[in-house]
C-alpha cells in the first residue's frame, strides 16, 4: 500500500489505526491526517465511504462517521464566536493542538495556538464549511482539491492522497515555523517598543512586526532594521504619514545633498520606504523627514 513518512495507508479495518473518507480528496481530510501524523507515532489509515457495522475500537476516526472529530451532523459539531464552524482539522486543532506544541517546545504555546487557529485552521474549516463570506481577505486554502486525479489520468485515489499528502505536510512544517517565529517576533518587539523613547525603532534584523504595532498603544512612526539586500531598511508604520514629497520625487543625487544623507541607497516612489547604508544615515533621514 501507500505510504509517506509514518503516514501508511491500508485496506483492512482491523490493521487501521485511523478512519477517514474515502472519494474526493479535500483539505480538511489531508491536512487533518498530516496533523495526527505529528502527534503519534504511526498512522495506518483506512479511507472508507462508510463505517456502518465497522468495528472502530481504538481508532482515531475523523471527516466520517458523526462523531467527535466529524461535522457532517445536522447542527454541525460547534462553531467559533465569529461563526466560523469547526471542520475536523479544527476539532483536532482544538483538542490536540497545544500538546502538540509542548511537543515540539515552542515558546509561548497559548499564542502559537491562537496564532494557527487564527491564521489558518479556521479558514481551512471555513472552506470545508462552504463558508466563502470569510475567505474574502484570504486565500482559498483548498489547494489540496488540486490532488484529485484529473479524468485523463490513470491513477488510483490512494496514490493521489498520498501525493497531497507530501505536500501539504511540507506546507504543515514551513507554516508552523513560521507561526513560532512571528508569534516569538511579536513579544520581542512589544518589550523594544515598551522602552522605546524615539519616534524610531531599531531592530538588529529583519522581523514581522506588524502584529506588534497593531497591538501596540505607542506612538512608533518608523522602524529601521538590517535590509536582507544591503543597508538598512527604514519602513513606516504610521499610516498617516510617509516621507516628504521632496525626498520621494527627486533624483537620488539631490536627495543626497538635500537631506545630507550621503549614504542614501533607495527610496520607494510610494513613500514608505527608504534604505541607506548605515543605521546613523537611517536616523538621520527620519529626523530630517520629521523636520520638514
Amino acid at each position: 500500500m501507500y505510504k509517506y513518512k509514518n503516514i501508511r495507508l491500508t485496506d483492512n479495518i482491523e490493521e487501521a489505526n485511523c478512519v477517514t473518507h474515502s472519494g474526493k480528496i479535500h483539505v480538511d481530510d489531508v491536512i487533518s491526517t498530516v496533523f495526527i501524523s505529528k502527534i503519534i507515532d504511526e498512522v495506518i489509515l483506512i479511507r472508507i465511504p462508510n463505517i456502518n457495522d465497522k468495528n472502530l475500537t481504538n481508532k482515531l476516526v475523523y471527516d466520517i462517521g458523526l462523531g467527535e472529530f466529524d461535522h457532517h451532523q445536522k447542527n454541525r459539531n460547534g462553531k467559533r464566536e465569529n461563526g466560523i464552524y469547526y471542520s475536523s482539522i479544527g476539532l483536532l486543532w482544538k483538542k490536540f493542538g497545544k500538546e502538540y506544541l509542548e511537543k515540539i517546545k515552542a515558546k509561548n504555546i497559548e499564542k502559537t495556538f491562537e496564532y494557527m487557529d487564527n491564521e489558518l485552521i479556521q479558514y481551512i474549516d471555513a472552506t470545508d464549511n462552504m463558508q466563502f463570506e470569510y475567505l474574502k481577505s484570504k486565500t482559498l486554502p483548498d489547494f489540496v482539491k488540486l490532488y484529485n486525479p484529473n479524468w485523463n489520468e490513470d491513477i488510483s485515489e490512494d496514490e493521489a492522497f498520498i501525493n497531497a499528502i507530501r505536500m501539504a505536510d511540507e506546507f504543515w512544517n514551513i507554516y508552523i515555523k513560521h507561526a513560532i517565529a512571528e508569534v516569538e517576533a511579536t513579544e520581542i518587539i512589544l518589550e523594544k517598543i515598551k522602552n522605546c523613547k524615539e519616534c524610531y525603532l531599531i531592530l538588529e534584523k529583519e522581523m514581522p512586526y506588524k502584529r506588534a504595532i497593531n497591538n501596540s498603544n505607542n506612538k512608533l512612526k518608523y522602524i529601521i532594521f538590517k535590509s536582507r539586500r544591503e543597508g538598512y531598511d527604514i519602513r513606516i508604520v504610521d499610516n498617516r504619514i510617509q516621507f516628504n514629497n521632496k525626498i520621494i520625487e527627486e533624483d537620488i543625487n539631490k536627495i543626497k545633498k538635500l537631506t545630507n544623507v550621503n549614504d542614501l541607497i533607495y527610496v520607494d516612489n510610494r513613500g514608505k520606504l527608504c534604505c541607506t547604508e548605515t543605521v546613523e544615515g537611517a536616523i538621520k533621514l527620519i529626523k530630517y523627514n520629521e523636520c520638514v
